[in-house]
């Protein structure tokens, strides 16, 4: 399962969700203004991050679409 952890108002973070969505990528969002007991339970320094939760893979920060893709071509079966 892929997680994407974000805040509201972050622009990377919809950016991010954007490029997912474009790519048909089934994820579950994360807000951690609301579920900070999740973030801290996954280690969840900073948004937007991307973390597969079968293999522990992440990605941190706002990357580019290439770099976006690779990631979920390595980690979203």
């Amino acid at each position: 399962m892929i997680l994407k952890f974000y805040t509201e108002g972050c622009s990377p973070c919809k950016a991010v969700s954007s490029i997912l969505d474009d790519l048909g990528v089934v994820y579950n969002e994360i807000d951690i203004g609301k579920a900070m007991d999740s973030a801290i339970e996954h280690r969840v320094m900073s948004v937007p991050t991307l973390l597969n939760t079968e293999t522990g893979e992440r990605l941190v920060g706002f990357r580019s679409n290439a770099a976006v893709e690779a990631w979920v071509d390595d980690n979203y079966s």
